[in-house]
């Protein structure tokens, strides 16, 4: 072991018997709460970026199959056959794990005192089904593969408090189906609500034989396939193969209908930007917290040296040159940055880990989307977040390290 090591390890980090020095408690401190703060940014955007991204894929597939044109400008809606030989194309990509037939049908719901617009998304399982199913705050999903449950549908807490439904209600309902109006009484089964208004004032939910079945079509025919990825970290790629897969197969006869895809990637762009706009927010402060703490180190640190002048004055008249009298003090100082991080990974960390369990701090709904504040962990971001932090605090430590070169040993010793 060299000697500027030993030293350091036996320096006490208190000026008398009472405690700590106060330049002490306050690096600990400084250094403690700013890896808090980036901690907490942290654990809270990647959360957020998560939480609200599935929302997001909740009500659009990953990919979409959808009508490649518009017949006329009357029609409401096109429709598309999933024939054998396009899920038979869409397996031999082996990019989607998931296939799903939706078909979306306008129109009012009405009761005695009030009336709303709605889409009524008809499924049947898997994909959007699923998602709701998970956000579901009364009643329970329908099981729409069986007859019993065609007209039983799930709507949201935003339509159900503004017709003042609830759970087992009836309902009339009236679709524009071409130029002829249909009329269907319906059961309200469950409400759910994602606390994504702009998504839960449109859609509610029915069984996919339902809007079949005004639209007079068969069991093949939706307006849109979604598909959805086995890996979501890159959308776009998967779509162009998918296009090129269709594009050859009308090509060869295989298909002869005219296809479009759509991605999640266009349809919740502005969702998208917002979100990766939160990104710039986190390195700004990272980087205040990053100075914060060094600085506070710095500061930290000049008093220890001033605190030790007689120390340093001994140690330079017994030979010892200045390199080594600096890293005595940098030994010293991240014996404080070690101390601060584990505090600050503790306390932190163990806010977050509580958060992410018990949701114990609310957001409001209208604004943020969500009900609490989310929470991701992510150990590898967190690991690398240390590794930041003691690397600035160390190269930080060699600006006041620089103050011990100054020092004279004629005057350190006597220096009061």
């Amino acid at each position: 072991m060299n000697y500027e090591l030993m030293i350091a390890r036996r320096l006490r980090l208190r000026t008398d018997e009472r405690g700590l020095s106060p330049s002490i408690v306050i690096a600990v401190a400084g250094i403690a709460l700013s890896l808090m703060v980036m901690t907490a940014s942290l654990c809270i955007v990647l959360g957020f970026k998560h939480e609200i991204r599935n929302k997001v894929m909740g009500f659009d597939a990953h990919v979409s199959i959808i009508p490649g044109h518009l017949d006329g400008a009357t029609d409401e809606f096109n429709f598309i056959e999933f024939t054998p030989e396009l899920c038979n194309l869409v397996d031999e990509t082996g990019l989607f794990g998931g296939k799903s037939l939706v078909l979306d049908q306008p129109g009012i719901l009405k009761t005695d005192n009030d009336f709303e617009g709605i889409v009524v998304r008809g499924v049947r399982e898997g994909g959007s089904r699923d998602f709701i199913a998970d956000n579901i705050v009364e009643g329970c999903m329908p099981d729409y593969t069986e007859e019993e449950s065609k007209n039983r549908i799930v709507v949201s807490r935003n339509t159900a408090d503004a017709l003042g439904l609830n759970v087992d209600d009836r309902v009339f309902a009236y679709f524009f189906t071409g130029n002829s109006v249909r009329a269907r009484r319906l059961d309200v089964a469950a409400i759910y609500d994602t606390h994504f208004s702009d998504y839960d004032k449109v859609y509610a939910y029915g069984s996919l034989a339902l809007t079949q079945g005004l639209n007079s079509l068969d069991s093949l025919a939706c307006n849109k396939v979604e598909l959805y990825l086995h890996d979501t970290s890159d959308i776009d790629r998967p779509a162009l193969s998918l296009q090129n897969a269709m594009m050859k197969g009308v090509y060869d006869g295989r298909l002869d209908g005219v296809y479009r895809l759509s991605t999640v990637n266009s349809s919740g762009m502005m969702y998208f930007n917002w979100l990766s706009l939160l990104d710039t927010n986190v390195v700004v402060i990272l980087v205040l917290m990053g100075l914060v703490s060094g600085f506070t180190l710095i500061s930290s640190l000049f008093i220890i040296i001033l605190e030790r002048i007689n120390m340093i004055g001994i140690l330079k008249a017994l030979g010892a040159v200045n390199g080594s009298i600096r890293k005595i003090f940098i030994f010293l100082a991240q014996k404080m940055v070690l101390a601060g991080m584990l505090v600050g990974n503790v306390v932190g960390l163990g806010i977050m880990l509580l958060q992410k369990h018990l949701h114990f701090i609310p957001l409001s709904p209208e604004a943020y989307y969500l009900s609490y504040v989310p929470v991701e962990i992510n150990w590898w971001y967190i690991l690398a977040l240390n590794v930041g932090v003691f690397m600035l605090s160390w190269a930080m430590l060699l600006i006041p390290g620089q103050l011990v070169s100054k020092i004279s040993p004629a005057t350190s010793i006597r220096y009061e």
